[in-house]
């Protein structure tokens, strides 16, 4: 069986029961488009003998369209990079041609340049032109052809229910009120338009990685996450040699999904002496450095610094 789609041919009749355009209209509004399955399911690209192929038995919907591999491999067509001196990414979709007569729902290659940047995939609406949803990515060394291109999945899954599975990377478009989760995060997300939300995350706990040589933490050492939110307990304790006024210490990383959206300060004191120090959080990479105020910090003393939440970065 080859690739086929549905439901517009009525096999007994031999003839359409519904024009495409407005079977389109009607459903596509409410009918969520991606692969059926699960973001842990195979791959549902390959390289074959140097073919790059839609794998068998991989089905889903788009713009209303039911689309199917079929009970064999659908073999895709990419052209070489011969000419390029550079990585080439071609993007891998389903394509519904609406300026065909009939209509044609196929897997095909969007091809790109060899500045390495991925096309977009066609979103036109109506009932003409061309419309896409995202399967992966091809990257095709200068010189090379597909035998040696590298295989990036960019697909999101229909749920049993027609909710939208998909990982942090495979996002679909972010369009307003859309509702995904995430697999391999535990989070709900909602767009409104140009961003995801956070609507509810799983709990999670985490601990600062201090820089060993520097500080330990044997007492609290502690980041919490709930619904999109991080609480810190840390009171770290210097194991090398005085740290001076005025003179900033790497004290450790916050690991990533525990980061703030920004960068933040907090405060606290020298355990015994009162001496006051300033910690900066760097949310982009999660690094935090301490400094000591008016008096240093002599090696064994414990910092304990004021409890700390934010908005987690996602």
């Amino acid at each position: 069986m080859a690739f086929e789609f549905a439901p517009y041919h009525d096999v007994g009749a031999g003839k359409r029961v519904m024009g495409e355009a407005q079977y389109e209209a009607l459903v596509a509004g409410y009918s969520p488009d991606g692969i059926f399955g699960h973001p842990g399911d195979p791959n549902p690209l390959a390289i074959v003998g140097g073919q790059l192929v839609l794998r068998a038995g991989v089905s889903g919907v788009a713009r209303g369209y039911w689309w199917s591999s079929g009970d064999t491999d659908t073999p895709i067509t990419v052209g070489s990079n011969a000419g390029g001196t550079g990585v080439r990414r071609d993007h891998i979709v389903i394509r519904i041609d609406r300026d065909a007569n009939p209509r044609t729902v196929a897997p095909v290659a969007r091809q790109g340049g060899t500045n390495g940047l991925l096309p977009a995939p066609a979103q036109a609406l109506g009932s003409t032109g061309q419309w896409e949803l995202s399967l992966g990515s091809v990257a095709l060394p200068a010189g090379g052809t597909i035998g040696a291109a590298t295989l990036t999945r960019l697909g999101w899954y229909v749920g049993p229910d027609g909710q939208l599975l998909c990982t942090s990377s495979t996002r679909p478009p972010p369009s307003p009120g859309r509702v995904i989760y995430e697999t391999n995060t535990g989070r709900q997300l909602l767009a409104n338009g140009e961003q995801w939300r956070l609507v509810t995350d799983a709990e999670a706990s985490a601990a600062v990685t201090l820089v060993a040589a520097n500080w330990t933490a044997p007492l609290f050492n502690q980041l919490y996450r709930r619904n999109g939110s991080v609480d810190l307990t840390l009171t770290p304790q210097r194991v090398s040699g005085p740290l001076n006024p005025g003179t900033s210490s790497t004290l450790g990383t916050i690991p990533t999904g525990f980061r703030p959206v920004g960068d933040k300060e907090i405060t606290g004191h020298v355990v015994s002496t009162g001496a006051l120090v300033v910690c900066r959080i760097v949310g982009s990479t999660g690094v935090i450095t301490l400094t000591p105020w008016r008096d240093r910090i002599e090696s064994a003393r414990y910092v304990n610094l004021q409890a700390a939440s934010w908005p987690v970065r996602h």
